[in-house]
């Protein structure tokens, strides 16, 4: 078996960061290390440095299930810092779902990330492909590829107790299920603690051979300032102060038992939740992951909840994507009431959506590649190719490459349309920072001192955190730019820490006078672990950076500017008509004016004023959509012409 010992332990001239990334080639059981720095005085960590990384080692060329393509998992230089929702990890290759294939992103939690972190690591490159089904085991600066036959077509469950087993409770994993290790192109990635990663990546590492890697850490990353660092987490603490009793479920069957938090964090947090079953189960849910089957079994009478409940859990055990199995599900459904799908062409009872039996076969059908579901496996976007035209037409307009399409569009919220426009996947972390404060907005206006976002606040916070004094209006393309370059800026660099969605940026408060939000508070967290002296806009300009860098890799792979910069075409045609936590699409007008854009669509005049505009504060080229060699050069990133 390949095995690599490095008995250099972190240096405290390296405050933040290990200083090494592991590079794993499993087709030459080969373990080396690269340096973490030149990369991180360049892209932070996270995914800056993933980004980078496979700007360096994946050729456009190259195809997601090919050998060469390299999955990287890379932690942010708050990770394990006990810095507050700072448990997140990267992970960046070519992506099997995308049509084309190509570059995409996850964003995870729990404890994985931490514990790399940990064992002396601040990432992982895998490539190649392992002869035989392997994972790879970590413990204190040493790596070792071991056998992994007797789990490779294991449940994301029995993996778990299996590593541990072997390797100790303290053992933290990531891993595929079924789905992954059968190559279905939707398959997640997972960890303990439920986090997941959509993406395909988990086919990725099924055509690998790689089944999971197993986590032992027991070091502590060097902190500079940590007097400062407890006190600047007290703070946002404080300032995160937040209701988190949302139940989704009737709570005479579920109830909330509380916070299922993720590594050293002690934040309000809305994401993830502990719920018990009126049988004592307790299991954890997050965010979109819940609703995979709610709407169905809710509208089927006499069914219990816990259905709902336990679809999650089949989901995340066989590794498939709740946000593809919801479309695969919504097609269904549609396709049986306009008679082009029957029990005869899928091999499923349709009659029983909503059940149990229902969920569970389609569940093993595509995850085991059993007749209609292998078709489902290449994913809807393939799978729409191979049916007839009027199937293909039923598609939802959520229906794409990865992540939903169409939730909290630019139809409801302008600035989300160049948001959408940029990205290979939908970029909900961008998305949730305009949603969130919307909803918080729209509770306040129906039960006010509920949330501390007045109409006020909202516009104070708007112009604070997107820098213009237009940026609030949702009814006007002004200051729509600058919101959107300043959410990407932002969200990159997050991303780059390993800061949470849930709670950064902190652009509202109870705690504070004005009840506005504080924008330094990631920059000074930072320098209080690195000992760097940075500002707001010195981290803005890193997240510039490494979207251009970004940008450069999509322009490589394909990406046509005239006609991929853009949102799907019912933004322009389909009139919304209802948004998640906004039901009557409310958004704030002047002064107390409460306004609705139900029953609009995007106009198309606007969206490209804004896009024309997006390109002139990018410094991009109006005509191209190429960035200027001048914007290259203010970024140090001329290497991208090369």
């Amino acid at each position: 078996m390949g095995e690599h010992k490095e008995s250099n332990a972190m240096t405290s001239s390296s405050f933040g960061w290990c200083g090494k990334i592991l590079k794993v080639d499993f087709s030459l059981e080969s373990i080396t290390e690269i340096e973490t720095q030149p990369y991180a005085d360049r892209f932070l960590g996270g995914r800056g440095i993933a980004t980078r990384l496979y700007w360096e080692n994946v050729p456009a060329t190259v195809k997601a299930f090919d050998p060469e393509n390299h999955v990287i998992f890379m932690t942010g230089p708050l990770t394990a810092t006990s810095a507050q929702g700072a448990s997140r990890f990267e992970v960046v290759g070519k992506s099997p779902m995308l049509m084309p294939e190509g570059f995409c992103y996850g964003n995870m939690g729990g404890y994985w990330g931490a514990a790399l972190k940990r064992a002396g690591f601040d990432g992982i490159m895998v490539s190649g492909k392992a002869n035989r089904p392997v994972y790879l085991f970590i413990s204190d600066d040493k790596a070792t590829i071991k056998d992994a036959n007797e789990i490779h077509l294991q449940g994301v469950t029995k993996v778990g107790a299996y590593l541990k087993q072997q390797h100790g409770d303290k053992t933290h994993y990531i891993t595929t299920g079924p789905a992954g290790m059968n190559q279905c192109r939707n398959a997640n990635l997972m960890t303990d603690n439920e986090g997941s990663a959509t993406g395909g990546f988990g086919a990725v590492l099924g055509s690998k051979n790689l089944k999971a890697i197993a986590i032992v850490g027991s070091q502590s990353p060097q902190v500079k300032d940590p007097e400062t660092l407890k006190e600047l987490n007290r703070l946002t603490i404080q300032l995160n102060k937040r209701d988190t009793s949302f139940n989704p479920y009737p709570p005479d069957q579920i109830s909330r038992k509380g916070k299922a938090s993720c590594f050293q964090c002690g934040l309000d947090c809305v994401m993830r939740s502990t719920y018990q079953t009126q049988s004592k189960k307790e299991v954890v849910r997050k965010c979109q992951a819940m609703f995979v089957y709610f709407p169905w079994v809710m509208g089927r009478p006499g069914e219990s909840a816990e259905t709902a409940l336990d679809a999650t859990g089949l989901c995340n055990d066989l590794s498939l994507c709740t946000m593809e199995m919801a479309n695969v599900i919504q097609w269904i459904g549609d396709g049986y009431k306009a008679g082009v799908l029957d029990d005869a062409k899928t091999g499923l009872e349709i009659d029983k959506l909503g059940q149990w039996s229902f969920f569970e076969d389609l569940c093993n059908m595509i995850a085991y590649r059993k007749g209609f579901g292998d078709i489902l496996a290449e994913g809807l976007l393939r799978a729409g190719e191979t049916m007839e035209p009027e199937a293909k037409a039923l598609f939802a307009n959520e229906v794409a490459g990865v992540g939903d399409g169409a939730t909290y569009s630019a139809r409801e919220y302008l600035m989300n349309g160049l948001l959408y426009a940029f990205e290979p996947r939908q970029p909900i972390a961008m998305l949730h920072e305009v949603s969130r404060i919307i909803g918080q907005w729209v509770m306040n206006s129906q039960y006010p001192g509920s949330t501390p976002v007045s109409s006020d606040v909202y516009r104070g916070a708007a112009a604070k955190f997107w820098g213009h004094d237009k940026a609030w209006d949702l009814n006007t393309h002004e200051g729509k730019a600058k919101a959107a370059t300043r959410i990407i800026d932002r969200t990159y660099f997050k991303d780059s820490l390993g800061l949470c969605d849930s709670c950064w940026p902190l652009m509202v408060s109870f705690a504070t006078e004005d009840k506005v939000g504080d924008s330094s508070l990631e920059a000074r967290t930072f320098n209080s672990v690195t000992g760097k002296n940075l500002d707001e806009n010195d981290l803005l300009k890193f997240g510039e950076t490494i979207f251009n860098q970004q940008r450069a890799i999509l322009l490589r792979e394909g990406w046509d500017p005239k006609k991929d910069d853009m949102v799907s075409e019912f933004n322009f045609t389909d009139p919304v008509q209802s948004v998640f936590m906004n039901t009557d699409v409310l958004v704030p007008g002047q002064g107390d004016a409460v306004l609705t854009r139900k029953g609009q669509t995007l106009d198309r005049n606007v969206f490209e004023k804004m896009r024309d505009e997006f390109y002139q504060l990018r410094g991009w080229d109006k005509e191209t959509g190429y960035p200027k060699e001048e914007k290259l050069n203010e970024l140090a990133l001329l290497d991208l012409l090369n």
